[in-house]
């Protein structure tokens, strides 16, 4: 069955695909955020067959970043609609990020009407909802089985409730250290701020449907992803590890599921 399915990684830097392929990923991510796209690292992109993934948020200043990572008749993972209508423009292969929303098949027959070539679906689908808009075959869809989804995009700096803001982000000494927003429930959310000072909001556990993937790819998922960016690389290792023996049929659990997989992350 994993003949079928492919096994994906998200990776943040270029060095961190090496261990992602020797575990067994076959399709690279790179996210692309905080890189700049110098002329040399796209080459590199193009030479390792990595697939830049663009950002949620593209203001009239991020085109200068985010424009020179989508390439005619190569992959890229775009973050939302006037990114896909400029990759479709360029002929570039769009795939749509989970952060646009696909809850039904109309959605999938829009956005496939619109240029894209896949779709990666929300992790806010129950798993049932999943395999009901996979088994339609609208559009290839994937799914990511491990990783910290994002819960909340903010396009200003959360950290300046904490610290004096002299809005040079990219330069910041507390954006690279460890943050969290404690919720209602003491749930301690994971934050990450970039250098244009947009701070995302994580779930504070991985979501980890490892232990469905067989299932998955029986409805006709076709590619499966361990997100490397939100947790550590050793983790999406052992990650894909199971994720293999998941796809041969062996019993492999997956702790974090049970009740994220009937009712998705809300």
């Amino acid at each position: 069955m994993s003949g079928s399915c492919e096994l994906c990684a998200l990776v943040a830097s270029v060095e961190d695909a090496a261990p992602m392929r020797a575990a067994g990923a076959t399709r690279i991510y790179l996210d692309v955020i905080d890189i700049e796209p110098t002329e040399r690292l796209l080459d590199v992109v193009v030479r390792e067959g990595l697939v830049p993934v663009l950002d949620e948020v593209c203001r009239e200043p991020d085109h200068a970043r985010l424009d020179a990572w989508v390439r005619s008749g190569l992959p890229v993972a775009v973050g939302n609609v006037s990114e896909l209508s400029f990759a479709c423009e360029l002929g570039a292969l769009a795939e749509t990020r989970s952060c646009i929303p696909v809850h039904n098949t109309s959605t999938l027959q829009v956005i496939g009407e619109l240029g894209a070539r896949f779709a990666w679906l929300s992790p806010e689908l129950s798993l049932t909802e999943t395999c009901e808009l996979a088994s339609t075959c609208v559009l290839p869809v994937g799914v990511c089985v491990y990783g910290r989804p994002r819960l909340m995009t903010c396009e200003h700096c959360a950290l300046q409730v904490a610290y004096d803001c002299d809005r040079d982000h990219a330069r910041c000494p507390h954006r690279r250290g460890r943050h969290w927003l404690v919720n209602i429930d003491d749930r301690h959310l994971p934050v990450r701020t970039d250098e244009r000072g947009r701070s995302r909001v994580y779930l504070d556990e991985p979501v980890d449907l490892v232990g469905h993937a067989h299932e998955l790819a029986e409805v006709g998922v076709t590619r499966l992803l361990v997100d490397a960016t939100t947790t550590s690389v050793p983790e999406a290792c052992d990650a894909l590890c199971r994720l293999h023996r998941a796809l041969a049929g062996e019993s492999v659990s997956s702790p974090n599921s049970t009740g994220l997989s009937e009712t998705g992350v809300q």
